[in-house]
């Protein structure tokens, strides 16, 4: 890897948290924007922030 490429990520504690979600079991349902899916539960990645889709105006409740 280059060494003088700077790091242009952001969110470092969000993404730590991801890593986690994805070795419980989470996956990727849609890339843009991001969701994760687990057991029925949805989460989207919003502004940096990782939100349920649980009462979201327009979801029909599971």
């Amino acid at each position: 890897m280059d060494s003088t490429r700077t790091e242009q990520r952001q969110f470092h504690a969000l993404r730590k948290h991801i890593e986690q979600l994805f070795s419980d079991g989470w996956v990727v349902v849609s890339r843009v924007p991001l969701r994760l899916e687990h057991e029925g539960q949805r989460c989207i990645v919003r502004h940096g922030m990782l939100i349920s889709e649980i009462g979201f105006p327009g979801r029909l409740a599971s």
